[in-house]
């Protein structure tokens, strides 16, 4: 179920940009940053780039996860930071994450469920990640 969540949060991040803004002089890469440069980490760019996760960037794979998110990306770089990251994380993240697994785990004690076929993927972004015409989903009762 981790596996599972954990590629959700990648291919539809809870955000899809952190904004920071430094406070010193920064040196980033060949650049050197003043003070007060509002910086943008867009997060589901970083998320679906091939040269982090392969081919594979935009299918949905769980089992990239099967080692931890330390070795889910191709790199030894952060890669995967759908809360953020550092002194500045989500203070809500391990609440979010034990939230869906408890609603997971009751939704799946109970019901079976698939896609409705009038269901149309088109995930739309604006504070957060959602679905623009709903998520259509045929529950069926075990």
């Amino acid at each position: 179920v981790g596996k599972i969540i954990y590629e959700v949060f990648r291919i539809y991040s809870p955000v899809s940009f952190i904004f920071r803004t430094n406070v010193e002089e920064t040196k980033l890469g060949d650049f050197i940053l003043p003070p007060g440069v509002l910086l943008s980490l867009p997060i589901i760019l970083v998320h679906h780039d091939h040269e982090y996760w392969g081919d594979d960037a935009k299918v949905f794979n769980p089992d990239r996860f099967s080692e931890g998110v330390s070795k889910a990306a191709k790199n030894n770089e952060v890669s995967f930071f759908p809360f953020g990251g550092g002194p500045r994380i989500c203070i809500g993240q391990n609440f979010a994450l034990m939230e869906v697994k408890l609603a997971l785990a009751m939704i799946l004690q109970n019901f079976s469920f698939q896609l409705s076929p009038t269901y149309a993927h088109a995930p739309s972004r604006g504070i957060t990640v959602y679905p623009q015409h709903g998520a259509h989903m045929i529950l069926n009762k075990l």
